[in-house]
């Protein structure tokens, strides 16, 4: 629902039922056996990470909504060298980016306050959002790392197995 005062629709327990059921961290807390419970734990958190661009992009879009499309700031994607996508602030000349460009206009008392409740509303979202991104890419690259150390012992094993 949005916020009658700001115009910004927050992210809201809605949004996060079905990832909730699908990324319970029961999962996740276990004794892993074998590589393949550790690709599908990837597998899961990949899948995970992919259903939240809808989200992302639902953000995006509620924060170019007025008052905030009056601003001279940018709310954007921001890929990372790991396939996770990440929300980022530009501002318009694009030469800052992240907090800079956000503090210079949340502090400034010349903007409306309104605008000023929504860039709060909206930072508070993409910082958990980020945040969530990020719990997933780490346990996406732990997985596959722990995989190839898990290959590692059984080779080693095998060789001594077979000697």
């Amino acid at each position: 629902m949005n916020n009658p005062i700001t115009g910004y629709q927050s992210l809201a327990d809605e949004d996060y039922k079905m990832l909730a059921y699908v990324s319970s961290l029961k999962g996740l807390l276990k004794p892993f056996k074998s590589k393949g419970e550790l690709e599908l734990l990837e597998r899961n958190a990949r899948s995970v990470r992919e259903m939240m661009e809808p989200l992302m992009q639902r953000l995006i879009q509620s924060a170019r909504r007025y008052p905030v499309r009056q601003l001279p700031l940018i709310f954007t994607i921001g890929p990372a060298p790991s396939g996770a996508n990440f929300l980022r602030w530009r501002n318009q000349q694009n030469n800052k980016s992240g907090t800079p460009a956000f503090s210079n206009l949340i502090g400034d008392p010349k903007i409306p306050q309104r605008a000023r409740d929504a860039l709060l509303e909206i930072e508070r979202d993409r910082i958990v959002f980020n945040m969530q991104m990020s719990v997933l890419t780490f346990i996406i690259r732990q997985a596959r790392e722990c995989q190839e150390k898990m290959g590692q012992a059984e080779k080693l094993y095998q060789g001594r197995q077979n000697s």
